[in-house]
């Protein structure tokens, strides 16, 4: 018997025919010579078949869909004796069940309510099927979210049915925002491989809602598609001339990150190693893009092995540079202890010069006790505050490394030309003071001019011991 519909023809004999060939089979199942994940597959077959037959007639509908249902609980009630295998199914089905609340969840944004209800009808038949049982707590939590899917989009199909103008004109406008951000996305400068996946992401979600919309009925429909076939040209156009350029970016950034590994081999052949050189490597390394991932990871690993025995190098440098103070720290102070059991000008001549030849460095304690003891020692002897000034100034210099006594004479230098100014500056005021002034003004003035030439004495003095 078949039935004609809308040009479509239903041969119910032969749908009924195929149906119950499938309960046959379904029956035998369970003892077939076949081991369960085999019978798991085969049995997923026969559900998609059961689904891609058309209908009964409705008085045979009842009693097959029972009788299926029936067999394929007794093939379940069977096969989840093995525990692991009802945990692996249930699992298995539990995602199946995701993804169709996903797919439902996404034609429920389509324009069209009506395409929207005919995609949700085949996820109902698939839901009810298709996929095998979960555990329970899954199985009603999951159930609800699907119903109220279902409900929602029977809800838009009525409300789209009565109110189809409303909804074109608010789905027109959404097609025309939907252009903008394809627009917007499409001016997005990107220049590197994980910007463009992104942004081929991003793009492809928004051509998505844009087919998803469906025709509308109205005028600019067509000019709206016309647009957006003509950003999606250019959109794949630009993508593919991206992707086809890449290979010659990664040969040339495969090159680069060579060239870095190389110079940190040979960083590692220097007895000294300046540590920001090093870190200049690293950061100029992680600034290159678009290298293929295994190549990267290969060659990142490489960098890395050389980066750290760089590293350790410094380390090792810095042990042996302290190891090295502390000696010359030690000898330093047996010299402080010398000249502090005999001090005269000619001891300290001596230990200047062996101090010296131990080592000049930085500013350090060694350093400070050494004029600590100086200042002590020439107390005792009863030299003068200048006195004992141009000694520790002699000494200083002498202790001074070329830098350090520039920078001491160009600090002299400044001072000097200060005073010498301030100096010139009163001697012109002097001028100025009428005769017959009170004589106290006079006197602050000459006075003021004394003590700026005692300071220009013991700076200039202070220039020439700085040699």
């Amino acid at each position: 018997m078949t039935y004609k519909k809308k040009n479509i023809v239903i041969d119910f004999k032969k749908n009924f025919k195929e149906k119950t060939e499938i309960i046959e089979v379904l029956k035998e199942l369970i003892n077939d010579n076949l081991s369960n994940d085999q019978k798991i597959e085969k049995l997923k077959k026969l559900k998609e078949n059961w689904i891609k037959i058309g209908k009964v007639q409705s008085h045979l509908s009842f009693g097959l869909t029972n009788s299926y249902k029936h067999h394929v609980k007794l093939f379940y009630d069977y096969i989840y004796l093995n525990k692991k295998i009802k945990e692996k199914d249930q699992k298995e089905n539990r995602k199946l069940k995701l993804e169709i609340i996903n797919s439902a969840q996404r034609i429920e944004s389509y324009g069209d309510k009506l395409k929207s209800y005919r995609e949700l009808l085949s996820l109902i038949k698939k839901w009810n099927y298709v996929i095998g049982p979960i555990k329970k707590e899954d199985e009603i939590k999951l159930d609800s979210k699907f119903d109220s899917i279902i409900q929602r989009v029977k809800e838009n199909k009525k409300d789209y049915l009565k109110n189809k103008n409303d909804y074109d004109d608010k789905n027109l406008q959404i097609k025309k925002d939907l252009i903008e951000d394809f627009k917007k996305s499409m001016n997005k400068n990107v220049n590197e491989k994980n910007q463009w996946l992104k942004k081929i992401v991003e793009i492809e979600k928004i051509k998505d809602k844009f087919i998803g919309l469906g025709p509308i009925k109205s005028s600019l429909n067509n000019e709206l598609w016309k647009e957006f076939k003509n950003l999606n040209k250019v959109f794949v156009k630009n993508k593919n001339f991206f992707f086809k350029d890449l290979k010659n970016t990664y040969s040339e950034n495969i090159k680069k990150q060579l060239k870095i590994i190389d110079d940190c081999k040979k960083l590692k052949e220097q007895d000294e190693i300046n540590i920001q050189n090093l870190k200049s490597l690293k950061d100029n390394f992680k600034k290159i893009k678009n290298v293929p991932y295994k190549r990267n990871k290969e060659n990142w690993n490489l960098f890395l092995e050389e980066f750290d025995l760089c590293y350790a190098k410094v380390n090792n440098n810095k042990i042996k540079l302290t190891n090295e103070e502390k000696e010359k720290s030690i000898k330093k102070n047996e010299l402080i202890e010398e000249l502090k059991i005999d001090f005269s000008i000619d001891k300290l001549n001596q230990i200047t010069e062996k101090w010296i030849e131990i080592g000049i460095e930085k500013k350090s304690n060694d350093y400070n006790k050494l004029f600590d003891v100086l200042i002590i020692e020439l107390e005792k002897m009863k030299f003068s505050k200048s006195e004992i000034e141009s000694h520790i100034l002699r000494v200083k210099s002498r202790l001074m490394n070329n830098s350090e006594r520039d920078f001491e004479k160009n600090k002299l230098r400044k001072k000097i030309e200060e005073i010498n100014k301030q100096i010139s500056q009163l001697e012109n005021n002097l001028n100025f003071i009428k005769k017959g002034s009170k004589s106290s003004v006079l006197d602050g003035v000459y006075n003021d001019i004394n003590k700026l030439r005692v300071q220009l004495d013991i700076n200039q003095k202070k220039y020439i011991l700085i040699r």
